[in-house]
């Protein structure tokens, strides 16, 4: 097949500026591309069939979406201690102020928050995880409200229309949620369309909100959306993250705290 003079593109070139496209637009389209980078749609699907098989990108009919995230369930790692998500853990401590109502959300980073939390002041932790409020037991600074419901096995927390009644009658000062994916144009997602509900309260709800997640989190998509990336107040991550995310996250008003190594 004979090349178009605008093939001629470093193919590294293509692939560079159709992720960061892609990070920018939450979606590709091959017709449009070809357009922007001035090269045939066949060397474009070729691109697109080389960095899905890099687990670059998720290929589909027509164009590319951001890559899919999988999520081993909580429940058969809850008791692993990743020093990745503990550092992240950490740098949100900070955030944490005497007399303040926080929210504690579910999953493993979120679990080395509550076992790392401050003991020389008093504040109130809310949270829909029973293991959560089970390494909060023995602290006498913290007032504890474990909320009701259905327990979820997958995500080890109550969701639910029982959850929800509860948590519309309390306004949380800060909380601080765990992530399945995060895009910045496609925002906050996650797996289940029941705990996507019940973090769309907790957003609703919450005078800031802090989302911990490591690099591997950043720029995926998930099944079913929580809420817009703008809703967000602040992203603690780590040093791996992609600068390029971070400045387009940085765009959507949330104020990026990185963790140290």
């Amino acid at each position: 097949m004979k090349k178009t003079a605008g093939d001629s593109m470093l193919q590294q070139q293509r692939h560079s500026k159709i992720l960061e496209l892609l990070s920018q637009l939450g979606r590709v389209y091959a017709t449009e591309l070809s357009l922007q980078l001035g090269v045939s749609e066949d060397t474009v699907r070729r691109d697109l069939k080389l960095l899905d098989e890099l687990k670059q990108l998720r290929r589909v009919h027509g164009g590319a979406l951001p890559l899919q995230h999988e999520s081993q369930e909580y429940r058969q790692r809850h008791e692993e201690i990743d020093p990745l998500k503990q550092r992240v853990a950490l740098a949100a401590i900070p955030l944490i102020k005497e007399g303040q109502t926080i929210l504690i959300d579910s999953g493993s980073t979120c679990l080395q928050l509550a076992m790392n939390l401050p003991t020389h002041f008093n504040f109130t932790v809310v949270t829909p995880s029973p293991l959560v409020a089970t390494k909060l037991i023995h602290h006498n600074n913290i007032e504890l409200i474990l909320l009701g419901g259905k327990i979820f096995k997958p995500s080890v927390m109550a969701l639910g229309a029982t959850t929800n009644a509860m948590l519309r009658k309390i306004h949380f000062d800060c909380s601080f949620l765990g992530v399945c994916a995060l895009h910045p144009s496609q925002g906050l997602s996650i797996n289940h369309i029941d705990e996507a509900e019940t973090l769309s309260t907790i957003i609703e709800q919450s005078e800031q909100v802090v989302t911990l997640a490591s690099y591997l989190k950043l720029g995926k998509m998930a099944t079913h959306k929580v809420c817009d990336a703008h809703k967000i107040d602040c992203l603690v991550t780590d040093s791996s993250s992609d600068p390029k995310l971070l400045a387009l996250f940085a765009e959507q008003g949330i104020d990026i705290k990185i963790c140290a190594d």
